[in-house]
C-alpha cells in the first residue's frame, strides 16, 4: 500500500472498528483500533464498563507497539523509513487527540501520550524522501510510474503542504498517468433526415465528462477538445449506429360478437296489475384494434489503440422500443360489455409518437449497456 493512502486507509479501519466491538480488536492483536473504538463508544456511553475496561488494556500497548515499530523502522534501511516512522507518530497522536475529546476517555487514561514534537522533526525527512521516490518514478516514462510518482508527490505534501514544487509535480505526474481516450460519435447518415442523435449523443458525451471528474487516470475527450488543447491520444473509442429502424407498425383486429345473459330487456304486466321484469339475452358487436409500433437498433462500439490502431474491444449493442396503444369500438347493446371492454370503447384511436420520440426511447437500453461494458473496460485504469 502506498503512503499516500495509509490516513485514508486509518479511516477505514477506525470506520470498521467503531461498527465492531472493540474487546474482539482487542483479542485480535488489533490495539489502535481497540482504542479509538473504546473511545468512540464512550462518547455515546460513558459509563460502558466494557469499553473502559478494553482502553484500559489497549492503550500502553498500543503506544508500545507504535513506538517499537518506528524504532525498528527508523533503524532500517527502508525505502520509506521516515515516511513509516512519521506515520507511527500521527497514530498516538490519533490516540492522544480522540482521548483529549472524551472526557469519559480521559478519566481512564488522564496523561495520554503525544508526539507532535516529534513528529513535526521527521515531517522533512519524509517529505524528502517521498518527493525523491516521486523523481525516480517520473523518471521512468510510464504510465504506472507517473502514477506511483503521482502518490509520492502528493503524500510529499501532506507531510508539508508547499513542500518545494509539489503542487506542479503533483501536476505533472497526473497529466503524465492519464489514460487519454478520443471518442468520436458518427453522425446519422443524411438519409434518415427525420431522426437526430443528438440527445443520445449528448447523454454520452455528459456521462464521459462526469466519469473523467470521477476518475484519478482517465480523461476522455471529443475530437474537437483533443485538437485544441494538442492531446497526445492514448486510444480512440468510435460510436455509430450501424442500423436502426424507427415506426415498424403491425396492427391486428378482431371482430366477435359477445352476449350476456339475465339482463332485463322489458317488463310484462300480470293479472294483478303489476309489473313483471322481463330478462333475456343481449349482444353487441365487437371490434378491438391493437397497434404496436416496433423500433430497435444497433449501436457499434469499437476501442482502438491510438499508436498501432490495434483493436482492443468490440462491441455490437442492440436496443428495442416496443409501443403501443389498444381501443374497441361496438355495435348494440352496451350491457353486453365487460366493465373492461367498456373501457376500451372510451378510449379514442391514437396515433404513435414521433420517430424522433421512438428513436430516444430504443437508445435508452443502449445508453445503459454502454455505460456498463465502458464501467467495466476501464474499471482497472
Amino acid at each position: 500500500m502506498h503512503k499516500y493512502l495509509i490516513y485514508g486507509f486509518l479511516f477505514v479501519l477506525i470506520t470498521f472498528g467503531a461498527c465492531s466491538s472493540s474487546k474482539k480488536l482487542l483479542k485480535q492483536g488489533n490495539y489502535y483500533n481497540a482504542v479509538l473504538t473504546a473511545v468512540d463508544k464512550l462518547q455515546r456511553s460513558p459509563n460502558n464498563d466494557k469499553n473502559r475496561d478494553v482502553l484500559r488494556r489497549a492503550y500502553p500497548v498500543a503506544v508500545d507497539y507504535l513506538l517499537n515499530d518506528a524504532k525498528n523502522k527508523r533503524a532500517s534501511n527502508e525505502p520509506f523509513k521516515w515516511s513509516h516512522t512519521a506515520d507511527s507518530y500521527q497514530q498516538i497522536n490519533q490516540m492522544y487527540e480522540a482521548i483529549q475529546r472524551s472526557p469519559a476517555a480521559k478519566q481512564v487514561i488522564p496523561n495520554p501520550k503525544n508526539l507532535y514534537k516529534e513528529y513535526a522533526e521527521l515531517k522533512d525527512k519524509a517529505a524528502s524522501e517521498q518527493y525523491s521516490a516521486g523523481e525516480k518514478a517520473l523518471r521512468t516514462g510510464t504510465r504506472e510510474g507517473a502514477k506511483e510518482a503521482y502518490y509520492s508527490f502528493v503524500q510529499a505534501d501532506q507531510y508539508v503542504p508547499g513542500y518545494l514544487d509539489t503542487k506542479k509535480k503533483i501536476a505533472e505526474a497526473r497529466y503524465m498517468a492519464t489514460l487519454k481516450v478520443v471518442v468520436e460519435q458518427v453522425s446519422l447518415p443524411s438519409r434518415y433526415f427525420k431522426v437526430s442523435a443528438d440527445f443520445f449523443q449528448n447523454q454520452v458525451e455528459n456521462y464521459l465528462r462526469s466519469y473523467s471528474g470521477r476518475s484519478g487516470f482517465l480523461r476522455f475527450y471529443s475530437p474537437h477538445e483533443a485538437e485544441k488543447e494538442k492531446v497526445q491520444v492514448d486510444q480512440i473509442i468510435t460510436l455509430q449506429f450501424e442500423d436502426f429502424n424507427v415506426g415498424q407498425t403491425n396492427t391486428r383486429q378482431k371482430e366477435e360478437t359477445v352476449t350476456r345473459d339475465s339482463v332485463k330487456v322489458g317488463e310484462v304486466e300480470i293479472s294483478n296489475g303489476k309489473k313483471q321484469p322481463v330478462y333475456g339475452e343481449v349482444s353487441a358487436k365487437l371490434t378491438t384494434t391493437h397497434v404496436e409500433v416496433i423500433s430497435r437498433g444497433i449501436l457499434s462500439m469499437h476501442i482502438e489503440d491510438a499508436y498501432n490502431h490495434a483493436s482492443l474491444y468490440s462491441q455490437d449493442i442492440p436496443g428495442e422500443y416496443v409501443w403501443f396503444a389498444e381501443w374497441a369500438d361496438f355495435k348494440g347493446d352496451e350491457r353486453a360489455l365487460t366493465p373492461e371492454e367498456i373501457q376500451l370503447s372510451n378510449i379514442r384511436p391514437m396515433g404513435p409518437p414521433s420517430p424522433q420520440q421512438l428513436f430516444v426511447e430504443f437508445t435508452k437500453p443502449i445508453y445503459d449497456q454502454l455505460v456498463n461494458q465502458l464501467n467495466q473496460f476501464y474499471r482497472n485504469v
